[in-house]
């Protein structure tokens, strides 16, 4: 049997703000909080979400280092809002 270690506290340098509406009501502060946001996304899709999601759990293992899941990160919830208005 082996162990993974999971590093639920790691941290970006520079958190992310995330809302709806222009209100930035979430701060996201690492893979980890990347992770349950993603959840939450009503559009669970496409090459910037995935790779996101991937990103953050590698993150999360140790195998990539922490801040190269922000900028996915930051694409993916980027997709999520265009996808959100286009839906209203």
């Amino acid at each position: 049997m082996s162990i993974i270690a999971v590093r639920f506290s790691l941290r970006w340098k520079v958190p992310v703000h995330v809302g709806e509406d222009a209100l930035l009501t979430r701060t996201v502060r690492g893979p980890a909080d990347a992770l349950r946001h993603l959840k939450t996304f009503s559009y669970k899709s496409g090459h910037n979400y995935w790779r996101a999601h991937d990103l953050c759990q590698l993150a999360l293992t140790g195998s990539v280092h922490s801040e190269m899941c922000r900028k996915p990160f930051i694409a993916a919830c980027a997709d999520e809002d265009a996808h959100r208005s286009q839906d209203d």
